[in-house]
């Protein structure tokens, strides 16, 4: 009767563990990461991974009843702290009910995702497990959280030159956006704007208008550039990207144009304060985000509010607003539909 006090034995410790597979699981690396969706979110507004592509994302698959996902949600904590440019995002199938005193006891920071079907997936067999999504889109490892080879990964992940994500074409703007974004003192968006306006031939008011808009741009450069070089000197580096980012989309070719440059040369050669940019743009984008949602609880304008979270997540691509901006985007087309 040993092999059956053995078996026994086996079968209760991995029970306890809640990570036996009931088969091999299948390896994701080098494919693209599927899709995550979820009932309801945790600290975080509602992300996609399509919304968060250029980006580092950790998918990491867990259970409030699971014994080893309890040992290595301190450990992801920890990690979602110290890489802050990577989204941490932790995935569960149960109930908000169960899931968020859970999170509170535990102390779970980062993105919990919760009513997720995600697992099947990712061909999910045991947990806890985690999947490290790179820039492009792909899974460039799966394991174990606590495995040696985690945070290697992560941080090999991490060095990797920046992907470019091709923006989406953008149509003709209008003479009422410039206006709108001068307004805001958003004068790197009003540049951007401004290249695209299609001036019908023979409006002779409307030419006079991008002229006139133009030269207000132009006058801004030394402006910005003074600024941005204040606020570099108060290591602000969030503003002085902002400023030097304007600088040069108002006016390249010019010296205003070059020095910026220079300097956005060398705020990108420096990884902390890269990430103190980072931190700034998630900042601003996640206000921008919450004044916007404020407004729709009295703005019926559903188009307008639209367009604001067009602009917001043209605005601020790469951050958590963004992808958040792009659900409510989805939200209200739907609703406007109905």
């Amino acid at each position: 009767m040993k092999w059956l006090a053995a078996i026994v034995t086996v079968a209760a410790a991995m029970a306890l563990a809640g990570s036996a597979p009931a088969a091999e699981e299948a390896s994701l690396v080098g494919q693209p990461a599927p899709e995550i969706s979820a009932q309801y979110w945790l600290n975080s507004q509602p992300l996609t991974l399509k919304a968060l592509r250029g980006k580092v994302v950790v998918v990491e698959f867990w259970a409030t009843w699971c014994g080893p996902c309890r040992q290595s949600i301190p450990h992801l904590v920890e990690l979602s702290k110290k890489y802050t440019t990577v989204t941490f995002i932790g995935m569960t199938e149960e109930p908000k009910g169960k899931v968020e005193p859970f999170a509170k006891e535990l102390e779970m920071s980062y993105a919990v995702a919760g009513g997720s079907p995600t697992s099947r997936e990712y061909g999910v067999t045991g947990i806890p497990t985690a999947f490290i999504v790179g820039g492009d889109g792909n899974v460039v490892w799966q394991g174990h959280p606590m495995s040696g080879g985690f945070v290697p990964a992560i941080e090999a992940e991490i060095k990797k030159p920046p992907v470019k994500v091709a923006p989406e074409p953008k149509g003709p703007a209008s003479i009422d956006e410039v206006a709108a974004a001068l307004q805001k003192n958003q004068f790197g968006r009003a540049a951007t704007l401004l290249a695209r306006i299609k001036v019908p031939e023979g409006d002779a008011a409307a030419r006079n208008r991008v002229d006139r808009m133009k030269k207000t741009l132009l006058a801004q450069a030394p402006l910005r550039l003074a600024a941005g070089e204040k606020s570099l000197a108060a290591k602000d580096y969030y503003k002085a990207d902002e400023a030097f980012q304007d600088v040069v989309a108002i006016a390249p070719d010019s010296p205003q144009g070059e020095k910026a440059a220079a300097h956005l040369k060398e705020l990108e050669g420096d990884e902390s304060i890269k990430l103190a940019i980072g931190e700034g743009a998630q900042k601003a984008a996640l206000d921008q985000y919450s004044e916007i949602l404020k407004t729709e609880k009295t703005n019926k304008n559903t188009a307008a509010l639209i367009k604001a979270y067009e602009d917001l997540a043209e605005r601020f691509p790469d951050t958590k607003a963004a992808a958040a901006a792009q659900l409510r985007i989805k939200a209200l087309a739907a609703k406007k539909t109905e």
